[in-house]
């Protein structure tokens, strides 16, 4: 297998908007539009990527290595929000609806707009409050730094449609409510700075300065806020090491529950990456959950890795489809339908196994009704990839069908083995299916004609994909023409395949 690709990094920002002090501080967040490929669904404060255009933008006092962040900053804030930061003077408002739809339309670059209307910044408009890198969710990760900014009272704020679906203010209290009832998903920035924002509402003569730099630091209450990634209250992640097919780098692993926790796919067996899952196994702990249960989706090794690591430091039952019990050692065989009986906190947290063949023939997903949360292994990968299909232990025909029939159950959030959790679940669910009858149409239209063999047809079917990976590719073609023979549409002849002719 080749080395895995590292992920690329893009330098970003986000801004921290807020109005009012004391008990009556509000900040403003929005929710990601369905369609985005990062994170669809998920609340988030305002930001994004530096852009080229953000070197052009002048900036008093900005040094060099902290002004395209600042400069996206500003940017985005305006973009997503209506608001402009950072101002050095005063500015008529007359000409900010216009200007915000020209940028969003492209006939304007931001600098332009600033220079042709007077708009002057200040680097110390925009107070320093964190900086965070995300997981190694994906090929793509973000080097973010956070701003803390303070909106003008009577400024109204909007969102329009398309990235973002809504926007609104809120008071930290009540975000980290909503999310500790299953309400709402976001990563873990917006969690700890949530916190902390909180923290300092009950201390009414905070100053800008003085929040930004309780932000920057994260909340008292831990001294390493990242490695507790809590997307939605009581599902923690941790990325572990392993070597999964590329692009990926990391599985998700996964702890499940409030009072119990049911661990989803150890996968790393390196002793540091196990030290590193053992570690947040016993913080977890220290509040008062218990790991009682390890859950296997299937059994490749980036998957069940770390399972013998963490079976001899805990006792643990595992638990997984009787066909993956085939290769790994279990407890407890679950079929279609069993429940994995989790002791309840303030939720229920007793999760639904689905068996969904396809990947492997004991595939099985984890679903959270209370949550809506789905646990998918290999079943859907984060973001917009596939998954590979490898006969004989994967199917093609399998793996439509299971996708079909999650489309039929509740599910809002996506937590995958590989990439980045989601929203938009059934939105994702039925683009894979389409993906699929759409590679199965150029399958079939590659049979047309001569037989050809794999190699060959792979250059037809996947030639939308990078020709490093049609060995990869070529498995799943095979998948498809496994299904299409079963269906009558494809027939071998020897070492190749041609179009039926019945």
């Amino acid at each position: 297998m080749s080395e895995p690709v590292l992920p690329k990094v893009r330098d970003s920002a986000v801004v921290v908007l807020v109005r009012g002090r004391g008990e009556n501080l509000e900040t403003w967040w929005v929710r990601r539009g369905d369609t985005v490929p990062y994170m669809p669904g998920f609340m988030s404060f305002i930001g994004g990527s530096v852009d080229a255009s953000d070197l052009e933008l002048p900036i008093e006092g900005a040094g060099r290595g902290e002004h395209p962040r600042l400069a996206c900053a500003i940017r985005e804030a305006f973009e997503e929000s209506g608001a402009l930061v950072a101002l050095a003077t005063p500015v008529d408002p007359a000409p900010l609806p216009d200007a915000r739809r020209r940028l969003l339309a492209g006939e304007a670059a931001f600098p332009a707009l600033a220079q042709r209307l007077g708009w002057r910044f200040r680097a110390d408009g925009l107070a320093f409050a964190g900086r965070w890198q995300s997981p190694p969710f994906r090929p793509t990760r973000f080097d973010t730094n956070y701003y803390l900014a303070r909106v003008p009272e009577g400024l109204e704020l909007s969102v329009i449609p398309g990235e973002l679906a809504s926007g609104e203010w809120v008071m930290p209290l009540e975000a980290i409510e909503r999310w500790r009832n299953g309400a709402t998903t976001f990563a873990a920035p917006i969690l700890w700075t949530l916190i902390a924002l909180a923290e300092s509402a009950k201390l009414p003569e905070t100053d800008d300065a003085t929040l930004a730099a309780r932000l920057a630091l994260g909340p008292s209450r831990s001294a390493q806020p990242v490695r507790r990634i809590e997307l939605k209250w009581g599902i923690v992640l941790d990325p572990m090491k392993t070597r999964p097919l590329p692009p990926a780098t990391h599985t998700n692993a996964y702890l499940a529950g409030e009072r119990e926790m049911a661990l989803i796919d150890p996968g790393s067996g390196e002793e540091a990456e196990v030290r590193e899952l053992v570690a947040l196994i016993e913080a977890l702990e220290s509040e008062g959950r218990k790991l009682t249960t390890v859950l296997l989706t299937h059994h490749h090794p980036d998957h069940v890795g770390g399972l013998e690591a963490i079976r001899s430091l805990r006792s643990v039952r595992v638990a997984a489809h009787a066909e993956t019990a085939k290769h790994v050692r279990v407890d407890v065989t679950l079929a279609d339908g069993d429940w994995i009986p989790l002791a309840p906190g303030e939720h229920a947290w007793s999760l639904r196994a689905l068996h969904t063949p396809g990947h492997t023939r004991g595939h099985l997903c984890f679903l959270h009704p209370g949550t809506r949360s789905l646990f998918t292994g290999d079943h859907i990968p984060g973001g917009t990839g596939t998954v590979i299909i490898d006969p004989p232990d994967g199917d093609m025909t399998a793996y439509i069908a299971s996708l079909e029939r999650l489309a039929r159950e509740d599910i809002e959030t996506l937590f995958p083995g590989h990439g980045a959790p989601q929203g938009a679940a059934q939105r994702r669910i039925q683009a894979l299916i389409r993906h699929r009858l759409e590679r199965e149409a150029k399958v079939l239209a590659a049979l047309a004609g001569t037989a050809r063999t794999l190699a060959e047809l792979v250059e037809r079917a996947y030639d939308d994909t990078p020709s490093e990976l049609w060995p990869y590719a070529e498995r799943s073609l095979l998948a498809h023409l496994e299904k299409l023979e079963r269906e009558r549409k494809a027939e071998r002849a020897g070492e190749s395949w041609r179009a039926s002719a019945r």
